[in-house]
């Protein structure tokens, strides 16, 4: 009967001498862009089968109740916050089993000014190198679903995982007559990844990205624009996608002087990016009424030059931490520019008021910081006609708390465009609080982008006479 018992137990592949024991198969590095830019947070570990979320704390002879003591030790100067695991391979997706078992990490220092020395990048030679990798041990045994025991084992990660940048898929474009290229980097929501796909056409964010669009990262791909802030991030985060799918897409490459340019004729780099944008709305569902262009601080000016230079392109525009004054260097230039923008196309503008960037931009007796610029031009289109919406006052206690996050946030900006609604203004500018901007007072696009309320009203926006991509 013993012999008969061991011959069933074999008859189970599971139990079988042959099939391999449970083991650690990979550890990986996990990163995030934070409003800092993007950092180390987790690891994940890879197991061969599913682990029971008990086994991943240790309980002490003498305890009678659950510790905090957990059977993992990462080699590196970082708190473990929380362990966890699931079958999704997804960050923060907690559950009962799981083949992947997530290891937290604390941030030493969340002070701003501290937390730029733990970001992936370095901003001083504009790269962003391979991560070295984090030793992490199983300390303790551990039990797996099926009952089989993985003994203590080290091992060191051997990839990363970026969240919300590996969502982004990279193509190069080549301008047909230079032969010179550009990278773009595209999200394409799930089921949309070809023009036949999909029964709805999605709006397209076209996002203009400042200087670090040219930081090279060991991948080759020019991802500065992703990993060094978090503002293309938010209308590709899941989110952003749930309330409104869209495609988003961003560049990079090599330094381009003209890119910043005020002229669209002299910058290859912003004709090359309507020629992508063109593409995109060729090769997938593109809704042409809905392409909308979104800046970070010095991509301003490369944007509002292509939106001059192609008026019917986009149904909206989103500003952050520029000035028309600082972009066109000149009082009459930026008059007469920003009055041809606000007739182009709806648009809203976001500054710190205390923004100290472009500082004497009109020459040494221009001592306003960029949102007083901001607010003065916008007073002074007013005056000749214009119908602009300033999140202001008469004192400054219009301006938004840029500390505010979530509803308390989504009420400044529902409480702005009920003021813009009641006075048909189809253009605003909005001004944070000196103090309230999160890093520096020039930093105000994380303030913006991660306003749902925001992120709504530029989606609510559509072109009458749908953009047709040139031949």
């Amino acid at each position: 009967m013993v012999l008969v018992a061991l011959l069933l137990a074999c008859s189970t592949p599971a139990l079988c001498a042959d099939t391999p024991a449970p083991s650690l198969k990979e550890a990986s590095l996990v990163t995030e862009v934070l409003p800092w830019g993007e950092t180390v947070t987790a690891l994940r570990l890879e197991y061969s089968d599913e682990i029971p979320a008990a086994e991943l704390t240790a309980l002490m002879p003498s305890q009678t109740s659950d510790s905090s003591l957990v059977k993992f030790h990462v080699f590196v100067d970082r708190a473990i916050t929380n362990v966890y695991v699931n079958s999704t391979g997804t960050k923060d997706d907690v559950a009962a089993y799981g083949k992947y078992v997530f290891i937290n990490l604390g941030i030493r220092n969340t002070d701003p000014t501290t937390y730029r020395g733990q970001v992936t990048f370095n901003p001083a030679i504009k790269s962003r190198p391979r991560l070295p990798g984090y030793t992490v041990s199983q300390t303790n045994p551990i039990t797996t679903r099926s009952g089989a025991v993985i003994a203590p084992v080290t091992m060191t990660t051997s990839r990363e995982i970026c969240v919300g940048i590996d969502d982004f898929t990279t193509f190069t474009f080549t301008h047909e007559t230079t032969g010179r290229t550009l990278n773009y980097h595209l999200y394409i929501p799930r089921g949309y990844e070809s023009k036949g796909n999909g029964t709805t056409r999605l709006p397209l964010v076209v996002h203009y990205p400042s200087g670090d669009f040219n930081y090279a990262d060991w991948t080759g791909k020019y991802r500065g624009a992703l990993f060094s802030h978090h503002d293309a991030l938010y209308w590709s985060d899941d989110d952003s996608q749930a309330g409104n799918p869209a495609f988003v897409v961003t560049v990079g490459g090599p330094a381009d002087p003209n890119w910043g340019g005020a002229g669209y004729a002299d910058s290859e780099m912003q004709q090359m990016y309507v020629e992508i944008v063109g593409k995109i709305a060729t090769d997938y569902p593109v809704d042409p009424s809905r392409i909308y262009a979104v800046s970070l601080a010095g991509g301003t000016v490369p944007m509002w030059s292509t939106i001059l230079a192609n008026p019917t392109m986009f149904a909206a525009q989103i500003t952050t931490a520029y000035d028309p004054y600082h972009a066109f260097k000149e009082v009459k230039a930026a008059h007469d520019k920003f009055g041809v923008l606000l007739a182009t196309m709806p648009g809203w503008f976001f500054a710190g008021l205390t923004d100290p960037t472009g500082a004497g931009v009109l020459g040494a007796s221009d001592t306003r910081f960029k949102g007083e610029r901001l607010r003065d031009i916008a007073a002074i289109m007013n005056q000749g006609g214009a119908n602009i919406e300033v999140a202001y006052g008469t004192g400054g206690e219009l301006m938004w708390n840029g500390l505010l996050r979530g509803g308390k946030a989504w009420q400044l900006a529902d409480a702005q465009l009920a003021r813009a609604r009641a006075r048909r203004a189809s253009h605003m500018v909005t001004l944070f609080i000196p103090g309230t901007v999160l890093v520096n007072q020039h930093w105000s696009w994380d303030a913006t982008y991660s306003n749902a309320v925001v992120r709504r009203w530029l989606f609510e926006q559509v072109n009458d006479a749908p953009y047709v991509p040139a031949k």
